[in-house]
């Protein structure tokens, strides 16, 4: 009976390939790449169906799970994953973190093992390397339960059997305190101070995010994505409805509420477009040229003049939008010029639950954010001093009265 023929790296090349029947077939793309690991699966369906020599077709096939090496599954998984995480026609970064950070190391230790030798200490040793990685506990936990999300959808698909995908449930998630791997403090609001201290060293255009983001509370990436066809201005509080928002594969609808300082921030963007995206780096890059060329002290050379005319002229190397990431390093940068400590765009959104939920009821705090649950907006609030303050003098008062 024929074995899977096994999925190798060339010795000198950065490439796979496998022997069946004494010949070699080399796959387009790099070791243990999506696109390599694709035509590693699809030369294996291609074999199952022969009939001829020595291959039996119940061993080779891939529609039964016993016989599967885990690197067909992952590129059987990720063909899959590319259609099934995306939104507006783009992929998500949920199949980014399946591609880039989960099936590598899962490759890399048990890419040519069979799927029925895979189990609780495989995986655990798996979740080792995650560890030695440096990654905290709370990431480590979430990738080996992506891993257990790859073998479940192995078993839907009859490549993987239910009874190894219903062994690695076991596998129970890392405990404070009895692990190696790092803790991470919990995400704080950031203070007013520290947030006015970094603003004058922003880009200009990032400045005004940043206002808009703490007067709204909204998310990173829907500040981002924000257009004037998505807001309604038929009201004296403007109603930003994100074309691409968190919950969307949900159904749910996302309304951010501008006020009238939010609204101020707006304003000087009202020449934008309507279905382009008011915050755009391509305007910032211009900013800050200009402002460059108005403090230079030293006249402008007839060389500098044409390099600034040719560069006008060439397709502009920035995006139309900025990325979350884009925006959370333009922060990181000013803070440090500023002298701050350096804090991230969402913890915006902890300062303004927080705030709110001050001087408001937590209902109004939960309509604000868009959670759904009371207890998601429990997490964004940090504990208000004042009022425990408040409940301590309340309590002195009834003691004084008995």
């Amino acid at each position: 009976m024929a074995k899977v023929p096994k999925y190798r790296k060339h010795s000198t090349r950065q490439i796979g390939f496998c022997e069946y029947q004494k010949k070699r077939y080399y796959f387009p793309g790099k070791f243990n790449s999506p696109e390599s690991l694709s035509a590693y699966a699809e030369f294996i369906k291609s074999i199952a169906g022969q009939n001829a020599g020595e291959v039996v077709e119940t061993d080779l096939r891939i529609t039964k799970g016993d016989n599967v090496p885990i690197c067909v599954l992952c590129a059987e998984f990720l063909d899959w994953a590319k259609n099934r995480y995306r939104k507006n026609g783009r992929s998500t970064g949920t199949y980014e973190r399946f591609r880039d950070y989960i099936v590598p190391p899962l490759l890399d230790q048990f890419g040519n093992t069979p799927t029925s030798q895979f189990g609780p200490i495989a995986l655990k040793k798996v979740r080792q390397k995650f560890v030695e990685f440096g990654l905290c506990r709370n990431e480590v936990n979430d990738r080996t339960t992506r891993i257990k999300r790859i073998f479940n959808w192995g078993v839907e698909n009859e490549l993987v059997s239910e009874s190894v995908a219903g062994s690695l449930q076991y596998v129970a998630g890392l405990i404070p305190g009895e692990t190696p791997a790092r803790e991470t403090d919990p995400i704080k609001a950031v203070p007013d101070w520290i947030v006015d201290a970094t603003l004058p060293f922003l880009p200009p255009t990032v400045d005004d995010m940043v206002r808009f983001h703490r007067l709204t509370g909204c998310r990173p990436s829907e500040v981002c994505n924000l257009r004037w066809c998505d807001i309604d201005q038929t009201d004296d509080i403007w109603v930003y409805a994100p074309f691409e928002h968190k919950t969307q594969h949900k159904k749910k609808q996302r309304h951010v509420a501008i006020s009238t300082a939010a609204k101020a921030v707006l304003e000087k963007y009202r020449h934008r477009p309507a279905e382009e995206f008011i915050f755009s780096p391509r305007e910032t890059v211009r900013l800050v040229s200009e402002r460059k060329r108005a403090a230079r002290q030293s006249k402008e050379t007839p060389s500098q003049k044409s390099r600034r005319k040719a560069a006008a002229k060439r397709k502009p190397k920035q995006g139309e939008k900025y990325t979350t990431r884009a925006y959370e390093h333009a922060i990181d940068r000013a803070a440090i010029r500023a002298g701050v400590p350096t804090w991230s765009p969402n913890q915006l959104r902890h300062t303004f639950a927080t705030a709110t939920d001050g001087s408001h009821d937590k209902e109004t705090t939960r309509i604000l954010l868009g959670h759904s649950h009371l207890s998601t907006t429990d997490i964004y609030i940090d504990e208000n001093i004042e009022k425990v303050k408040a409940a301590a003098r309340r309590l002195e008062k009834v003691k004084e009265t008995k």
